[in-house]
């Protein structure tokens, strides 16, 4: 503890407190310019990689219909690997389309982050649930590995990243298929 008065060392608190209220709306400003920045790289995506229309339902007397529009999740993703700004990485997307971005901590986003986002894509884009949550079905290993193929991935780095995300219980392998697994939602 400091020997200087005690109006000296409140002195030297406000106007520490005075610097962090500065750093912290420039710390702000600078978080929103990024969080814009990356909702137009999103936006581009999605424009690239589109929506898919569905018809859900019509009436009975047929004057009445109902659509759905669905995001195809690992075609976004696998967009929004090329339209991110480097250090950046899709880690979730979500049933409702909300989705998270995160920094990598590094000014180039490791290609092996890259795939593990457009696989796990691809597995979420391909299980089925039911009312409760509970999953009816789920992709084949071969499916999944050939729609990694069709967004742009090599087939046997795709088949050695999901290696990865069995081993770090993203997803669980097995008689063929591909589960989510406990940390599916977490990487």
């Amino acid at each position: 503890m400091s020997d200087d008065p005690l109006h000296e060392r409140m002195a030297r608190y406000e106007q520490l407190a005075r610097e962090a209220r500065e750093r912290a709306s420039e710390r702000d400003a600078v978080g929103d310019e990024v969080g814009d920045r990356l909702a137009d790289a999103i936006a581009e995506a999605v424009d690239e990689a589109g929506v898919s229309i569905g018809a859900v339902d019509r009436s009975r007397d047929g004057h009445h219909y109902r659509f759905t529009a669905r995001l195809d999740r690992a075609a976004l993703v696998a967009a929004l690997t090329d339209a991110l700004p480097a250090g950046f990485v899709v880690s979730h997307v979500n049933d409702d389309g909300s989705l998270s971005i995160e920094w990598t901590g590094s000014d180039r986003t490791p290609s092996k982050r890259e795939h593990g986002a457009v696989l796990k894509a691809i597995v979420a884009e391909a299980t089925e649930t039911d009312a409760d949550g509970l999953i009816e079905s789920v992709p084949s290993r071969t499916a999944v590995l050939d729609r990694a193929e069709q967004l742009g991935i090599d087939r046997e780095d795709a088949a050695d990243r999901l290696s990865r995300l069995a081993t770090l219980d993203v997803v669980d392998i097995a008689d063929g298929r591909v589960y989510p697994d406990t940390n599916f939602s977490r990487y």
